[in-house]
């Protein structure tokens, strides 16, 4: 059992200094954020995301259609880049913070991390981790994980959204 623990061990750090990239440097990150809203009356969705160095804009997606932007990670240490990212449809609106460390790369499935606007919600698909055996042996599955599901507009929202639309007509 303890050959096979310290084996699980020098493998997850092997697989974190693969996933991490060449040597020295930060590690290099996208974001992938897709448009599942198929079938629906009205699909569009519109999106904007921002981070302390870069400012995505609004994105407006139908169904299939992808956007995903490039970013560094510190390669060691303590670094987090934060994005925060707000959604509107029609079914309301979503916010979620993205938090991406260098060792994000075993829950992202690579140094791509995933995210599906649904009908219900915003979703993440990757890989989560648990523990079989208690605190001894860490694995990781795959997951399609709720995120945040859809806020519906508030009456002044709609409001405030239909007194806009008066403006720019």
């Amino acid at each position: 059992m303890k050959t096979l623990i310290i084996w699980c061990l020098v493998s997850q750090a092997i697989i974190l200094t693969c996933n991490s990239g060449g040597s020295g440097g930060d590690v290099e990150f996208s974001i992938l954020i897709k448009n599942e809203m198929h079938n629906f009356k009205k699909p569009a969705v519109f999106y904007h995301c921002t981070s302390s160095e870069k400012d995505m804009k609004w994105h407006r997606s139908v169904p299939s259609t992808e956007f995903h932007w490039n970013f560094k990670v510190p390669k060691f240490g303590n670094g987090v880049m934060i994005h925060n990212c707000e959604f509107r449809s029609r079914l309301g609106t979503a916010n979620i913070e993205i938090k991406t460390l260098s060792t994000t790369a075993i829950l992202c499935a690579g140094n791509t991390c995933k995210y599906v606007v649904r009908r219900n919600g915003i979703y993440f698909i990757g890989y989560e981790l648990y523990y079989p055996f208690g605190m001894f042996l860490e694995l990781s599955r795959p997951v399609v994980k709720l995120v945040e599901p859809w806020t519906p507009w508030s009456p002044q929202q709609l409001k405030a959204l239909h007194r806009t639309k008066q403006f720019h007509q």
